[in-house]
């Protein structure tokens, strides 16, 4: 049996140990390609329930034009959470009051379906025309830059001030 010289002896746990270092880099790249795509992926989950949404109260506002004024709401963004829904019965309720209850309802489907989701509808009878916003609180936006991009200016009505984490949505529709 021959022994290797005194100078090579070691190489084999250093290139072990480079191996295993070099292994544990590229899965801790792809953990955090991972956790970035599962952040991706909710945010463009939300981004989709907005836009079904507000699409919703377009059509909405289009399926009743002569009541829309009455389906505008605008309240700051902490307020919505407590907010009740607005109820009609058949026999005591004009056309304004069943598009109330009607955006009621769909407030209370804004909060459920997006997470602290609040919305703000602005109504032009004149022009017949609506900006629909919808927010919402992503705890992911918060340690990743990926949902910064695509995140729109709030407005200042829904006053949110400088709270990060929040994104909005805002459709323009006209009828």
């Amino acid at each position: 049996m021959q022994l290797r010289p005194a100078s090579s002896r070691g190489l084999a746990l250093v290139e072990v140990l480079v191996s295993l270092l070099l292994i544990g880099l590229a899965a801790a790249a792809w953990l955090q390609a991972q956790a970035d795509a599962v952040r991706q992926t909710r945010l463009s989950a939300h981004q989709a329930l907005a836009l079904m949404l507000a699409t919703d109260m377009a059509e909405r506002l289009r399926a009743s034009p002569a009541v829309a004024p009455a389906m505008g709401f605008s309240a700051p963004f902490a307020a919505q959470a407590s907010l009740g829904a607005l109820g009609c019965d058949g026999a005591g309720c004009d056309a304004q009051a069943w598009a109330a209850a009607d955006a009621s309802q769909w407030r209370e489907l804004v909060r459920d379906a997006l997470p602290q989701g609040s919305s703000r509808v602005q109504v032009d009878a004149s022009s017949r025309q609506a900006r629909i916003t919808l927010a919402w609180r992503d705890p992911g936006a918060l340690d990743s830059t990926l949902g910064r991009g695509s995140a729109q200016q709030c407005p200042a009505e829904l006053a949110l001030g400088a709270q990060e984490g929040v994104l909005c949505y805002t459709l323009e529709v006209a009828w």
